[in-house]
């Protein structure tokens, strides 16, 4: 079990908050328009595009990473409930569903129509969706003396309630694993090789435990040479950082290798590649949070952030069931 703080959790989950609210405005913007529309994301901004949300409010990737984090909360120590579990609290969003992608919402009704979530992924969408939401798996594996094959299969029920493309538990897997490596490192101690050399094994593991499809090691393997590079020439190495899973999670896991000890510069430039940026933000902000905790985010992203106190008493509440 790695020795991990409360700060360090509520940092991993908070953190994919503020990092999907960053992005929220600018979320399928190309990097020209980003820089048109809003001249940079530098705090949190109203989408002036769609206008449905505003500054500080998040999307489904927070929705559906607190939805898991009460569902783990619940069992704590039963993986044979998750997918049930998690299922039930994914249902229980419909009403208030944020940009929802194709994937999501067609598994969510699924589900509504009396499927089992092993019977509702759809499973021809290699999309980030599942590693949008992994985090709080990271935390669990890090708390729990379980060897790689036992995690993956708790694990792996739970992503594919919605995506079970090989591609995207891959992602999901990867995220996982990052999570996991991250609580037990500090911005002082977190090596870059070490780091995404574990990354590059455990994608090709998953890969191998799946049908082959080696899309997303194939990505690291690409970006292996290129992580001093610019977040642009990061993104021409990802073809674009659109919502495949071989684009957006290897990229967001490229940035925070590039520069881990420093949290806002990298969620920032990250996120203002555009893209799918509130995805990469939540999934930057995941990494980074697990690295550096929640007492390291500026006060103006605390204080901004939708429903901070409801989500930091979720996370707490995760801590205390796991710690």
């Amino acid at each position: 079990m790695a020795d991990v703080s409360a700060d360090s959790i509520l940092g991993t989950l908070l953190g994919t908050a503020v990092g999907d609210a960053l992005g929220m405005p600018i979320e399928g913007l190309s990097h020209q328009n980003v820089r048109t529309y809003y001249k940079g994301i530098k705090e949190y901004r109203d989408d002036d595009q769609r206008g449905d949300l505003d500054a500080g409010q998040w999307t489904d990737d927070t929705q559906m990473t607190f939805a898991l984090v009460q569902a783990l909360t619940a069992h704590p120590d039963a993986p044979n409930q998750w997918p049930r579990a998690v299922g039930e609290a994914y249902l229980a969003l419909r009403p208030e569903a944020r940009r929802w992608g194709k994937t999501t919402t067609t598994a969510i009704e699924r589900l509504a129509d009396g499927k089992t979530p092993a019977e509702s992924g759809v499973l021809d969408r290699a999309t980030d969706g599942a590693a949008m939401r992994a985090a709080p798996l990271g935390v669990w594996w890090a708390l729990r003396d379980v060897g790689r094959p036992e995690a993956f299969a708790a694990v792996r029920p739970v992503l594919a309630v919605t995506h079970r493309h090989p591609a995207a538990l891959v992602a999901g897997w990867g995220q996982v694993v990052a999570v996991r490596r991250l609580l037990g490192e500090t911005p002082e101690t977190v090596e870059r090789t070490a780091f995404w050399g574990q990354l590059l094994d455990a994608t090709r593991w998953a890969e191998a435990q799946l049908d082959g499809d080696d899309r997303v090691s194939r990505r690291l393997e690409r970006l292996t040479g290129q992580l001093d590079g610019f977040p642009l020439d990061l993104r021409d190495a990802c073809d674009g950082v659109g919502v495949w899973a071989d684009e957006a999670w290897p990229y967001a896991c490229a940035m925070v290798a590039r520069r881990p000890h420093l949290l806002e510069n990298t969620l920032l430039s990250g996120i203002n590649v555009g893209g799918d940026a509130d995805t990469t933000g939540a999934m930057m902000g995941a990494m980074l949070g697990a690295l550096h905790g929640w007492a390291a985010f500026p006060d103006e992203w605390k204080e901004g952030l939708e429903a901070a106190a409801r989500l930091e008493a979720d996370a707490q509440g995760f801590a205390e069931a796991l710690l």
